[in-house]
C-alpha cells in the first residue's frame, strides 16, 4: 500500500494548492480492457498464451501558467483469473505542453508517446505490461512533422537486478503525399552485484512511404512504407564485437468505415542473436534484452503480420478495437485474436464537450 498512501498525500498536497490560489484542478480516469489470445502452436519463435486483463489509472494534477501541470496517480492492473493480485505503480511527473513543444520528467504513461514505433521496437505486450515510461522526454511537433526524444530508465543495479536503461527516438518529415522518418533505439543492458556484463543493442529503422488518404479523404487510412531494421549488438562479455543482422521491412494500411488491413513483411536476419544463451552455463537473456515482438528472431529469413480489424469510437470517448492477426515466421502459421475497451475521461470533457487530450 505503499504507493497508495504516498499518492494520496501528493494528492491532498495537490488540491489545498489548486483550492488556495488560482490554479487549475486537473484530473483524468483512463480505463482499458483488454483479451488477447495467441495460439502459437505451430511457430517457433513465440509461446501460446492468453493475455486477459483490465486496467483503471486515475490522475489529478494541478495546471499552472500556459501548459505547465504536476500530475500523481496510480496505474492499477488486474490479470483476469489472478483475483487477489492487483499490479500497482506509482504515476508522478512534470508536464509542460504548447502547440508545438511537449516535456515530460518523472514516470509518465506511454501513451503520452507520438511516435509511431514498428513492432520490431516494442512488442504489442511489452506497450502494454510495460506501460508507463521512467525518465525524461521532449517532443516537437510542427507543420511537416514530429519528432521526439525520450530516456527511458527501465532498472537500476541492486544485487541480483541489472542496471538498464534505453534511449529511444521517433521522427517524421512530410511533403505532400510522401513521408520519410526514422525509429531510433540505444538499450544498454547491463550487469548486477552477482552478474556481471554489458550488451549493448541499438536498432535504427530508417523509412520512407507515400500516403494517399488526402487524395482519397473517404478512407481514414491508406499508405504504404518500406524501410530498412539495422541492429548493432554486442555482448562485450562473451562475444567481444559487433554483430549486424538486418533486414527489409514493408508496411501497408488501408482503413474505412472502421474496418482494416495492416500487412507487415520483414525480409532478413535475426534480429536478435542473444535472446537465448550465448555460452554455456548462461541464461538467455531473452524479453530482459529485446522489447520487441519475438518472431523477428526468426532464422528462415521471413516474418509476415496480417492483421484484419475493426475499430470504432463511440461517443469520441469510447474506443472499441476486434481484430484477428496472422503470424508467418518461415516455420509455420499462428493467430491471435483481438479485443480491447478504452475509455478516456477527464476534466477537459465537461468543459469542452470534446474528445479530452490526454494530461
Amino acid at each position: 500500500m505503499g504507493y497508495l498512501r504516498a499518492a494520496a498525500v501528493c494528492a491532498v498536497l495537490l488540491c489545498c494548492s489548486a483550492t488556495a490560489s488560482a490554479q487549475r484542478f486537473l484530473w483524468n480516469v483512463d480505463f482499458d480492457f483488454k483479451f488477447d489470445n495467441k495460439e502459437y502452436a505451430d511457430v517457433e519463435n513465440d509461446v501460446s498464451v492468453t493475455n486477459f486483463t483490465a486496467r483503471l489509472t486515475p490522475q489529478i494534477g494541478l495546471g499552472w501558467g500556459k501548459g505547465n501541470a504536476l500530475m500523481v496517480g496510480v496505474d492499477f492492473m488486474n490479470d483476469m483469473g489472478a483475483n487477489t493480485y492487483v499490479a500497482r505503480e506509482m504515476i508522478v511527473y512534470y508536464k509542460y505542453a504548447d502547440d508545438r513543444f511537449g516535456v515530460y520528467m518523472g514516470r509518465f504513461p506511454r501513451r503520452n508517446l507520438i511516435g509511431t514505433y514498428s513492432n520490431a521496437f516494442f512488442s504489442d505486450y511489452i506497450s502494454y505490461y510495460d506501460s508507463n515510461l521512467d525518465g525524461f522526454m521532449g517532443q516537437y511537433t510542427g507543420g511537416h512533422g514530429y519528432v521526439e526524444l525520450v530516456l527511458d530508465w527501465n532498472s537500476m543495479l541492486v544485487r541480483d537486478q541489472r542496471e538498464k536503461f534505453s534511449i529511444f527516438s521517433a521522427g517524421r518529415v512530410n511533403y505532400g503525399a510522401f513521408y520519410g522518418g526514422y525509429n531510433a533505439r540505444m538499450y544498454h543492458h547491463a550487469g548486477s552485484e552477482t552478474v556481471r556484463g554489458v550488451v549493448d543493442n541499438i536498432l535504427i529503422y530508417p523509412y520512407a512511404g507515400a500516403d494517399f488518404t488526402h487524395f482519397l479523404p473517404k478512407f481514414s487510412a491508406l499508405y504504404f512504407q518500406v524501410g530498412w531494421l539495422q541492429t548493432f549488438q554486442n555482448d562485450r562479455a562473451y562475444v567481444g564485437h559487433y554483430v549486424t543482422p538486418g533486414g527489409i521491412q514493408f508496411e501497408m494500411r488501408a482503413q474505412r468505415w472502421g474496418f482494416g488491413i495492416y500487412n507487415t513483411l520483414y525480409l532478413g536476419g535475426n534480429l536478435m542473436p542473444y535472446y537465448e544463451s550465448t555460452v554455456p552455463g548462461q541464461p538467455g537473456y531473452g524479453s530482459g534484452l529485446y522489447s520487441g515482438e519475438p518472431f523477428y528472431r526468426t532464422d528462415k529469413g521471413i516474418y509476415n503480420r496480417l492483421e484484419i480489424y475493426w475499430t470504432h469510437n463511440f461517443l469520441s470517448d469510447i474506443a472499441l478495437t476486434v481484430s484477428a492477426v496472422q503470424h508467418y515466421d518461415g516455420d509455420g502459421w499462428g493467430w491471435q485474436q483481438k479485443l480491447e475497451l478504452q475509455i478516456f475521461l477527464s476534466d477537459r470533457m465537461f468543459r469542452k464537450y470534446r474528445k479530452p487530450v490526454e494530461d
